[in-house]
């Protein structure tokens, strides 16, 4: 494999992966998110589970494969101080939306399938799970940006345009 064909597979995995994964967020945050508000709280509970683990086997593999792709592709422009910012910023991007994901969504996952809520509860429940998909829908969007932008800019072995 050449060398440009090699930074050309490694992008494009990058940028399909966090694009994909920007998509699966926002698909789970809005569409899903306004399918689950049209449920009965009780409802929404009784069918977390099936629902979550369904999601789970579908954005996990995104979810690592950006991080794959974002960390290569880094690499490769890493003599190059422009596209590297854009790649680290989309790699500190990728971070906090990890931190948000294992600090708050995991164990509100976990409580959500474990818990046995009152109608109330599983109301509230749902309202603060819901809206804690808003700042990784948000995050998910910037990262696939960032990419694009690294990717924007010349590599060393390309002409610079006068």
């Amino acid at each position: 494999m050449t060398p440009d064909s090699y930074r050309h597979r490694v992008n494009a995995l990058a940028l399909i992966a966090g694009s994909g994964f920007a998509g699966a967020n926002m698909f789970i945050g809005t569409s899903m998110g306004v399918y689950w508000l049209s449920l009965d709280p009780l409802d929404f509970m009784h069918n977390f589970g099936p629902q979550f683990q369904r999601f789970l086997i579908t954005i996990m593999p995104l979810f690592l494969l950006t991080f794959v792709g974002l960390v290569l592709s880094a690499r490769l422009d890493w003599h190059n101080p422009v596209p590297r910012r854009s790649w680290l910023i989309a790699i500190s991007l990728y971070a906090v939306l990890s931190l948000i994901t294992l600090a708050y969504h995991m164990p509100e996952n976990l409580r959500l399938l474990a818990a046995d809520y009152t109608p109330e509860e599983a109301q509230a429940a749902r309202l603060y799970w819901l809206s804690g998909h808003v700042p990784r829908v948000f995050l998910g969007f910037l990262i696939p940006i960032y990419m694009f932008a690294a990717l924007a800019e010349p590599t060393k072995n390309e002409p610079v345009p006068s």
